[in-house]
C-alpha cells in the first residue's frame, strides 16, 4: 500500500487521505479493500468501461453501473479498481469535493472524463480550472497495443502510432481542453505493464487473476481535522 502517492496533493493531507493498493495487497473484493485500509463507509462501482459519473453520499458496494464517482461527504471512502486502465483523482480544495475516474480506452473514447467534470459543474458549480487532478499508474503508449486501433478507437485516431495508442496523452489533452490547469495536474510515471512485479496488470500476465477479481485500487477520503483513512468516522 502506498500512502499519499501524489506530491501535488501533499499540501492537503489534513483534508483528504489517499491510498494506492497494489499487487502486494492481493485484493479481489471490497471486503479486502476495506479490511486492508481499515476503511469504513466504502463506496465502489460496478465499473463498465462507460462514461457515466455519479454522486455518492453513503456507502454503496458495486451497485451503480458507472466509471466515475464523486462526493462532498467527510468519512466516505471512494474507490476505483484498475489493472492497466487510467485512474484519476479530482479534488476541489475550495468546495471540498473529491472524485475518482476509471478511464479504460473505451471509457476514454466515450467521454468519461468530460462526464465527470460536467457532474462537478452541475452538482457543485465547480470549474475545472479550480481543481487539482492526479493520475495513477496505467499503460504507457508502447504497452497500449491494439489489433487495429483506427477501427477500434477512431475517436482517438490523433494518438495512434503504428498499432499503439497514446492513451495517456489523449487523456491529458482532454483535461487541459476542459480547463484543468497544467500546474494543477500530475501523472505518476509508472506503467502497470512495465512493472508487473508491483502492479496487477491485465496485459502483463495477470489476465486470469483480473478475471477472477484481482486489481489495484485507488482510494480517497475527505477527512475531518487530522483524520486518517483508517480512523473511525
Amino acid at each position: 500500500m502506498i500512502t499519499h502517492p501524489f506530491p501535488l496533493l501533499q499540501p492537503f493531507r489534513d483534508q483528504l487521505d489517499v491510498r494506492l493498493l497494489t499487487k502486494e495487497e492481493n485484493l479481489s473484493s471490497d471486503d479486502d479493500i476495506a479490511s486492508l485500509a481499515s476503511a469504513q463507509n466504502l463506496a465502489s462501482l460496478h465499473q463498465v468501461h462507460g462514461n457515466r459519473a455519479v454522486v455518492v453520499r453513503s456507502e454503496t458496494r458495486r451497485i451503480e453501473q458507472a466509471d466515475a464517482l464523486a462526493t462532498d461527504q467527510i468519512g466516505l471512502t471512494l474507490t476505483i479498481r484498475f489493472a492497466d486502465c487510467q485512474n484519476f483523482i479530482v479534488f476541489s480544495p475550495e468546495k471540498k469535493v473529491i472524485g475518482l475516474i476509471h478511464a479504460g480506452w473505451k471509457g476514454l473514447k466515450s467521454g468519461v472524463i468530460s462526464s465527470t467534470f460536467s457532474l462537478f459543474k452541475k452538482e457543485w458549480n465547480i470549474d475545472p480550472a479550480t481543481t487539482i487532478v492526479c493520475a495513477g499508474p496505467s499503460l504507457c503508449m508502447r504497452c497500449a497495443e491494439f489489433t487495429d486501433p483506427l477501427c477500434e478507437a477512431p475517436e482517438l485516431k490523433n494518438y495512434v502510432k503504428n498499432r499503439c495508442i497514446d492513451l495517456q496523452k489523449a487523456a491529458d489533452e482532454e483535461l487541459f481542453s476542459l480547463g484543468v490547469l497544467e500546474k494543477n495536474f500530475k501523472r505518476l510515471s509508472d506503467c502497470t505493464r512495465c512493472h508487473p512485479e508491483t502492479y496487477v496488470t491485465y496485459r502483463g500476465g495477470d489476465r486470469e487473476g483480473v478475471e477472477r477479481g484481482r486489481s489495484n485500487c485507488l482510494m480517497v477520503k475527505l477527512c475531518a481535522e487530522n483524520q486518517e483513512l483508517g480512523s473511525k468516522n
